[in-house]
């Protein structure tokens, strides 16, 4: 065997990223609060930058009016950085940029506005109620077990006995909790599922309703099916009758274990503005509310001076700056490449902001981006996680992304557009004879010159919420 050495010329295309280029495409796609917290990071971790206090603005016309932050800082309130003791602390005290901070309690955070969760949640109001009713400690311990083993709905799928063989615990002493568990929160918590539910929600009220039980114990699966005549036919009522014993079933809880922390409202905020100016035209602006204004400190230059004796500690603190001037550079190029992707959106969107969604055109991605000049990734980047605020409410960005069908009329209509037509036609029906998803389909191609499948419609349907024909029909 014979070692040696060879030269080869080979040439070949390689996709290299610079370590800007890789910043810049992830502060593009961060949504608000992870900016918020990826500001926190790099101003904990890097001495250079800070944030200018007071003078950020809170919505900002257009993307630019960036004004140069060293001329408005203020030295006396620079921290002092120049001692030669804490420069050389510096490599050793510098934390890593991966932790984000904790917030301070009146730092700028743009999830202000939304509720904070309630530490005193529901399982813990009912076990207070129940020790308050001098129950013994077995049954509070037996009832917060079968509180654990409870689905969203408030149903325990597998009955007490699934409850009793994983815990060990008797099934006499289960139901005994159980009761008082129903006792102080809902007639049917703990149900086998909604047919139980709706039984023992029935034994507790205070009057009887025969049919109604009837129409529960022998006809729930008919129920479910709206086969009201076949019902009313079987139990030799009349089809009004079954329908005040639909009424009576109507007020029952579908939810026994309804927990009303899980259901506030949270706060969407949007990124951007499109509003209309006078010539009718849409304006696009971004909403800086609660971004905090970072920049480069002043102190930079001085800093540097007074290393400069030090080689190692001269290169730490040329990199700290390097980075700090990398990420405003992403900072500022996610404003204006968001600023420029919005605009084209409410250039070509037009007539869905003013009039509302079945107006919505289709439109792709990559005709943003051929508009704009960027890559289609870097219009998914900027969209993702964002939201406007337009005429027709918050609404996320990338809903301004549709396909859509041709018409027989040579237009197309997007598909958030013909969802928005189903559910007229369906609004407009005959409650006593609903369209079927064929007629929908012929409707649509007859009235407004969209050829759709009838599967296409159907999934629409599922979509929208809207069941089948034969659920709709009223009786």
């Amino acid at each position: 065997m014979r070692l040696e050495y060879n030269q080869d010329l080979r040439l070949e295309q390689r996709l290299q990223q610079s370590p800007q280029m890789i910043q810049a495409m992830q502060v593009l796609q961060l949504t608000t609060p992870e900016l918020l917290d990826r500001l926190e990071a790099e101003l904990e971790d890097n001495p250079f930058l800070e944030l200018a206090e007071g003078e950020e603005d809170e919505e900002v016309e257009g993307a630019g009016g960036e004004a140069d932050a060293a001329e408005r800082s203020d030295p006396d309130e620079e921290p002092e950085l120049t001692d030669p003791a804490v420069l050389e602390n510096l490599l050793e005290a510098a934390p890593p940029s991966s932790t984000a901070p904790a917030r301070e309690a009146g730092d700028p955070d743009a999830l202000s506005l939304a509720p904070a969760p309630d530490p005193f949640g529901r399982t813990e109001e009912l076990l207070a109620e129940l020790r308050v009713r001098d129950l013994p400690p077995e049954v509070v311990r037996d009832a917060e077990m079968i509180l654990a083993f409870l689905d969203p709905r408030g149903f325990l799928p597998g009955g007490l006995e699934e409850v009793a063989e994983l815990t060990g615990t008797p099934l006499p002493e289960l139901q005994t909790a159980l009761e008082e568990l129903r006792r102080v929160a809902h007639p049917a918590i703990g149900a086998h599922d909604l047919r139980e539910a709706f039984l023992l929600q029935l034994d507790a009220m205070e009057e009887e309703h025969p049919l109604a039980r009837a129409i529960v114990e022998k006809h729930f699966e008919q129920l479910l099916g709206n086969r009201l005549p076949q019902i009313a036919r079987e139990e030799g009522v009349g089809i009004e009758d079954v329908r005040h014993a639909l009424e009576v079933l109507a007020l029952l809880d579908h939810r026994p274990w309804e927990d009303p922390h899980d259901d506030r409202p949270q706060v969407l905020l949007p990124d951007v503005v499109m509003e209309e100016d006078e010539d009718g035209r849409f304006q696009v602006r971004l909403v800086r509310e609660g971004l905090p204004e970072v920049r480069l400190t002043r102190k930079a230059q001085e800093i540097l001076e007074h290393a400069k004796d030090d080689p190692r500690l001269h290169q730490f603190l040329m990199r700290k700056i390097e980075r700090a001037r990398w990420f405003l550079d992403a900072v500022q190029k996610r404003r204006e490449t968001l600023f420029e992707v919005a605009s084209a959106i409410a250039r070509r969107q037009g007539d869905f902001l003013r009039w509302g969604p079945e107006h919505l055109k289709p439109m792709k991605m990559q005709e943003v981006a051929d508009e704009v000049g960027v890559h289609l990734s870097t219009v998914s980047r900027a969209i993702r996680g964002k939201n406007a605020l337009t005429p027709q409410g918050i609404i996320p960005l990338r809903r301004f992304f549709s396909g859509g069908q041709s018409t027989a009329r040579g237009g197309s209509r997007s598909r958030l557009a013909i969802q928005e037509r189903v559910k007229e036609i369906v609004a407009s029906e005959d409650p006593r004879n609903p369209f079927s998803d064929e007629e929908i389909v012929r409707i649509l191609r007859e009235r407004d010159g969209v050829r759709v499948a009838r599967r296409t419609v159907t999934k629409y349907r599922q979509a929208l919420g809207i069941p089948s024909s034969s659920l709709r029909k009223s009786f």
